[in-house]
């Protein structure tokens, strides 16, 4: 995967969750097509200034983080 800026990142990110409601950060990685690690500090900065709200999910036998979009939130492309 090329290196790719942050905000371009965040954009896509809100795009995705505003189709698909709730997805998992490794849902959302491969969606974006992004690391991991990139894809992380960006649902943490949007969770920081209230775009997206997190839950955790329960899938078998481990804990998942799940995130969606705040109601509040408009997406203008």
């Amino acid at each position: 995967m090329a290196r790719r800026n942050i905000l371009d990142v965040i954009e896509d990110i809100l795009k995705i969750l505003d189709k698909k409601k709730e997805l998992s950060v490794k849902s959302i990685a491969r969606e974006v097509r992004s690391q991991w690690e990139t894809t992380i500090k960006a649902l943490e900065f949007m969770k920081r200034v209230r775009l997206v709200k997190e839950r955790q999910g329960k899938t078998s036998h481990k804990t998942e983080r799940l995130f969606s979009l705040k109601q509040a939130s408009v997406i203008t492309t």
